[in-house]
């Protein structure tokens, strides 16, 4: 009978290696040293149902520490509610690699038109020539339209009701530094 043996270890500390026979487990090695096999049988079920344990931890583990995950990331997304009539900026993504700091990466604004329960937001461009474009809200982002003359000097009408007074053009008066 031959047996197979590993190379020894030859450095101080370190423990000889067994045969191979000795380090996986066979049915000649248990009759052998007279192994109880029924009891190692026992032993093997109660190994794997110890892993399906283990497995079902790891499992819930994985779930609570997405669903810790999805709870951080969720806190700080906020809901971009787009309606008939506003105005988007567009996203550029070919900007994306461009790290310039003085650069927008926001395309000029286009009026929303319709959308859609995915999130999906269908524009038109605002000038004289429309044609249509359906995009993804996630790359939109609310544009704030610019105030006319007319708008610009009812805000400084409001403003006198609070007690700040306007001149007859609808301008601010300020008084002079002392």
């Amino acid at each position: 009978m031959t047996t197979c043996f590993t190379p020894f270890e030859m450095v101080y500390g370190k423990l000889a290696m067994m045969s191979v026979k000795f380090e996986h487990k066979t049915l000649r090695i248990a009759i052998d040293l007279d192994i109880n096999i029924f009891a190692a049988q026992q032993d093997r079920i109660l190994q794997l149902n110890a892993l399906d344990e283990i497995r079902k931890s790891a499992l819930q583990h994985a779930e609570t520490i997405q669903n810790q995950h999805m709870k951080w990331h969720n806190k700080y997304i906020k809901d971009k509610a787009f309606k008939l009539g506003n105005w988007a900026l567009l996203y550029g993504s070919r900007y994306m690699d461009n790290l310039g700091k003085l650069q927008t990466h926001w395309l000029r604004p286009y009026e929303v038109i319709e959308t859609f329960p995915n999130d999906a937001v269908q524009l038109a461009n605002i000038d004289p020539i429309k044609f249509k474009l359906l995009v993804n809200g996630h790359c939109l982002c609310l544009y704030h339209k610019p105030l006319s003359k007319e708008e610009f000097l009812q805000q400084f009408t409001i403003l006198e009701g609070f007690g700040i007074p306007a001149t007859k053009e609808g301008g601010l008066v300020i008084p002079p530094s002392s």
